[in-house]
């Protein structure tokens, strides 16, 4: 058997019911899920038979099921006892670490140290993890990892959508990265708005600056043929411009650059600025950096 609990206050004349995928849970129909038994400090428990289970939580009238009120979040998933809570879901974050270095996670729940402090991930057969708990009411969550070799390295923050996760570790929703040893190379970070790197050739580049939110790609180039400002729209919801600095004139061209780049950072947040000569980029920064303090 599987022992089930959640904590949950509910109002008189009310229960809690549990309902899911199997003929024991009434195959996700409410009418036929089972109502969990009431115990001290509002405990909800239930035992149900022994096989894996995808399941939610609902509340409704004790008597009879009339109204429904789900649970928030992604269906649960579990083959043993478990103590749930309410709108709270268990995550496993997870990345690629064939070499077994060093990996820190840190995030914006309290569960992540809030970007105040960073937990280090258990390596076991070339995966780094972190198993936590998550509100599935927090629209933004955050987090990042971070690398510790001969130099420290933190990948760019990422957002996290509870609602839109469908993949389980175990009995947890698993966030799975299999792209930072790509990422540590391609994408650096300057502060809390930009990143830079080389600039995508690739849909698999795309790709993963999308999967870290880096949706707006900023290419300067200095060429006499280009205009000064192009428009490509490109794969995977990316939207990458070309900024040819060629037209800046010499005489205000560190002031006309910072006031781009601000420009940039005010309509999209975070941007991904890129260059295939890094030395040339980070000189360009430098100067951003030292007139915008």
């Amino acid at each position: 058997m599987i022992h089930l609990k959640i904590q949950f206050k509910t109002e008189f004349g009310q229960a809690v019911y549990i309902s899911g995928n199997s003929k024991y849970l009434g195959q996700w129909n409410p009418k036929q899920a089972i109502r969990m038994n009431w115990t001290e400090n509002d405990i909800w428990e239930v035992e149900i038979a022994y096989h894996k289970i995808e399941y939610k939580y609902f509340i409704s009238q004790y008597e009879s099921i009339q109204t429904v009120l789900w649970e928030s979040g992604p269906n649960r998933v579990t083959t043993k006892h478990t103590i749930d809570v309410w709108n709270y879901r268990k995550v496993c974050f997870q990345c690629l670490n064939p070499s077994n270095c060093l990996i820190y996670i840190s995030g914006s729940p309290e569960t992540l140290g809030k970007f105040q402090k960073r937990i280090r991930m258990k390596n076991k057969d070339g995966i780094s993890q972190y198993t936590c708990l998550l509100d599935v009411a927090d629209p933004q969550i955050q987090y990042q990892y971070h690398f510790l070799t001969k130099s420290e390295f933190s990948s760019p923050v990422q957002k996290l959508d509870l609602e839109s996760e469908q993949s389980y570790y175990k009995d947890a929703l698993l966030v799975y990265s299999d792209n930072l040893a790509k990422v540590k190379q391609m994408i650096f970070q300057l502060n809390k708005n930009i990143c830079y790197g080389y600039v995508p050739q690739s849909k698999e580049d795309y790709r993963i600056l999308k999967n870290f939110n880096l949706k707006t790609i900023v290419e300067f180039c200095n060429t006499q043929e280009k205009s000064l400002l192009e428009h490509q729209l490109q794969r995977d919801d990316c939207q990458h411009m070309i900024v040819n600095l060629y037209h800046f004139k010499q005489e205000n061209f560190t002031q006309r650059l910072l006031q781009l780049i601000q420009i940039f950072i005010q309509k999209y947040q975070l941007i991904y600025i890129c260059n295939n000569s890094l030395s040339h980029l980070r000189k360009y920064l430098q100067v951003y950096e030292k007139l915008s303090k």
